[in-house]
């Protein structure tokens, strides 16, 4: 089989909330905004159409900051951008962010001026901000095509389409499906169900069923693992069996052993070129970090751990976590399970569930051991909840009053519970108090009450001057003589 024409690779790039689902979803005829929290895609997908007999692949990149990365890979496997920008709202920070990646990645690029259907927009001004932003459009001083139409009502989509082949023609894109297969993972998972996930878009070569594969890793600084499996099925967006797969084309690869890092390459078995293509991506789509190895650190730390539904969402949100005040201790694709529950007691870590189940036997043993699990399906409103309790940690008494203060005196063990033998110095707290455990001049955790006891009785309160015991929902609780615990509630 001789070299032949391929379908174009097409990623849709630009601000959050101007469209580019919306545009996909007309395209497609399907309703992929509907299946998305918050109305933003949380993840790359891959899809292909057919438009007048010739064939199309798509890639939908997120458009919140938080994806920065997943639009840089984007980029860098796509033959042709489409920048999307709202005419009623112009060029933003994620529309600036996308320009960037759109020209290091040095392909053709289409700009859909997008919601012309609504009142009030200036196509005209969108297209002047691009300007200055050195992508410069037909009558603006350059020859970047523009095409102004509505995601919503269809108008112009297939004048874009037409482009989008009229560019593949003048490329002339083309590779081998009888050379080696080359399949680059763009978003991988751990399928309840199916088990390891692998979406790829083949370069070179026929993906087939059957094949033996194996995905090497590229991660700087450690020894190359391989990623081994035999394809036992392929589907499509619609999950739609396949039986081989040729260049341009994408598609769920399911059969591998663990999930591939996204970024990686996909070889037959034995094929494996000697030297590798630059990887898209080094991060590992599981990652577990010595907890113990910055305990000893002066500056305190949030202890975290997370769950996520594909790597690249796993990767976007560790790109945004602060080094500095935050520890993240074990990262990873699928459900949280009963050994995070463990590992989370053990370390006094929060867990981080996004997007992925969490079973009420896990929510209930996560309560019983005190751990914190917090599932999320948006990941901007995760963020910034990651903000808040990092500036709380930094200035923990932000919108805090303090409402009591009390010094651990004694430890006592009873029935495998440890005791803090206490005496309140100031004020007054109640079993339901929100507390800081405060070690010197740091604060060390956040125990939760379990039970306060004067003497064999148990109570309620206790107020200044009075000596309790307290036990902590935590077990394993990290508490000792000299302690002080800070009694306080979080103001409105």
């Amino acid at each position: 089989m001789a070299i032949q024409n391929r379908p174009p690779i097409v990623t849709i790039m630009g601000h959050v909330d101007h469209g580019k689902t919306s545009l996909l979803d007309f395209i497609r005829k399907t309703h992929v905004v509907a299946r998305e929290a918050g109305g933003i895609t949380q993840h790359i997908g891959a899809y292909q159409i057919e438009f007048k007999g010739k064939k199309i692949t798509f890639i939908d990149t997120p458009g919140h900051a938080a994806f920065n990365k997943m639009r840089a890979r984007g980029a860098r496997v796509t033959d042709l951008i489409i920048l999307v920008v709202a005419a009623n709202d112009g060029v933003k920070p994620q529309t600036v962010e996308a320009i960037r990646h759109i020209k290091e990645a040095n392909v053709p690029i289409i700009v859909a001026i997008n919601k012309i259907d609504m009142p009030n927009v200036y196509p005209d001004m969108a297209k002047a901000q691009l300007a200055e932003e050195g992508i410069l459009v037909s009558g603006y001083g350059g020859d970047v095509d523009t095409v102004e139409l509505s995601a919503k009502t269809g108008q112009n989509i297939d004048q874009l389409l037409d482009l989008i082949l009229v560019t593949s023609e003048l490329q002339d894109y083309k590779a081998d499906p009888a050379a080696d297969l080359r399949a680059v993972v763009i978003e991988s998972t751990m399928d309840k169900n199916r088990g390891p996930v692998a979406t790829v878009i083949v370069q070179e070569g026929t993906l087939k069923v059957r094949q033996d594969i194996e995905a090497p890793s590229r991660k700087e600084g450690d020894e190359q693992k391989i990623f081994e499996g035999r394809v036992r099925q392929l589907v499509d967006e619609n999950r739609k069996s396949l039986t081989d797969i040729t260049p341009g084309s994408p598609a769920e690869i399911i059969g591998f052993t663990e999930v591939p890092p996204v970024g990686s390459y996909v070889f037959e078995k034995g094929k494996v070129p000697t030297e590798l293509p630059t990887a898209l991506s080094s991060t590992n789509a599981n990652v577990e970090i010595d907890p113990f190895a910055e305990m000893f650190e002066e500056k305190p730390k949030l202890k975290l751990m997370f769950r996520a539904d594909v790597q690249g969402t796993l990767e976007a949100i560790e790109q945004n976590l602060d080094p500095e005040a935050m520890n993240l201790l074990r990262a990873g694709v699928g459900e949280v399970t009963e050994d995070d529950v463990d590992f989370a007691e053990t370390t006094g870590s929060t867990i981080y569930a996004f997007h992925v189940k969490v079973s009420k036997q896990i929510e209930e043993k996560a309560r019983a051991a005190g751990v914190k699990l917090k599932k999320y399906d948006v990941i901007y409103k995760m963020l910034e909840d990651l903000q808040k309790q990092m500036l709380k940690l930094i200035e923990p008494t932000i919108d805090e009053v303090v409402l009591g203060e009390a010094e651990v005196l004694q430890l006592f063990e009873m029935k495998g519970d440890r005791i803090a033998g206490c005496r309140m110095i100031t004020g007054e707290m109640k079993k339901t108090d929100l507390l800081h455990l405060k070690r010197e001049d740091k604060i060390i955790g956040d125990p939760e009450i379990k039970s306060l006891m004067h003497g064999k009785e148990i109570i309620d309160s206790v107020k200044a001057k009075n000596e309790f015991g307290i036990t902590f929902k935590r077990k394993k609780e990290d508490f000792q003589i000299g302690d002080r615990l800070i009694v306080y509630k979080v103001e409105e």
